[in-house]
């Protein structure tokens, strides 16, 4: 078997093939997981769709669907920036920065069209501001730290930002992203009330920090 540490292996043709493999592995349970995430509106419909016709719910549809994709693609985020020794073996750590980089716009403006979608229908007015509305303010939140995060990664030379300082920041508000969107989705959305979603949910986000405290143990063990 390969050793998954350093870049992709280019020379052993053996290593070559297997590291394929994996990488066809990888992104075939990625897709799986991108197909069950985006059934979920479908198979377990909310019941506040049952009240809307034509645009809004087209609209109210869409927000579900492109929510559930900026969620696992945040996940994916998160073991991007993580960059654990397996990653780098397969894809290079150029790959993944790069990746990472792309991956991190994709996922802010996915959050906001999310909110745009949601709150189309309802007009401005109706904003969900209030102790009754928390997890959709837990929402606001969410999607507060992610475009900060987009924009201050974006702009942190013309801002003048302190690398060292910011990287410990943009870390920081990663994680605590994870909690943010589990709390956010299960309690917002009806369709998490049901087991399988539910249970889903929260083997990807287990999952996740799973694999993330793997790489940080297998990364401090190399140094």
């Amino acid at each position: 078997m390969a050793k998954l540490t350093g870049s992709p292996a280019k020379k052993n043709p053996a290593d070559a093939v297997e590291l394929q493999v994996y990488r066809i592995l990888i992104f075939g349970l990625l897709l799986f997981v991108l197909v069950a995430a985006l059934s979920i509106p479908f198979v377990y419909e909310t019941q506040t769709l049952w009240y809307k016709i034509g645009g809004d719910k087209t609209m109210l549809r869409a927000a579900q669907l492109v929510g559930l994709l900026a969620l696992v693609l945040l996940c994916v985020q998160i073991m991007l920036a993580v960059r654990g020794q397996f990653l780098k073996r397969l894809f290079g750590v150029t790959a993944l920065m790069r990746r990472h980089r792309t991956n991190g716009i994709l996922v802010s403006l996915l959050a906001l069209g999310h909110a745009i979608l949601v709150l189309a229908p309802e007009g401005l007015s109706n904003l969900p501001i209030g102790k009754e509305h928390w997890p959709e303010m837990v929402g606001i939140v969410l999607l507060t730290i992610v475009l900060s995060m987009a924009i201050s990664a974006h702009f942190r030379e013309k801002l003048a930002l302190d690398y060292k300082r910011w990287r410990e920041i943009h870390k920081l508000l990663g994680y605590s992203t994870m909690p943010l969107l589990a709390v956010h989705v299960l309690f917002v959305c009806e369709s998490f009330e049901h087991a399988v979603p539910k249970f889903g949910l929260i083997s990807l986000l287990f999952g996740v920090a799973g694999a993330v405290g793997v790489s940080k143990k297998a990364m401090r063990q190399a140094t």
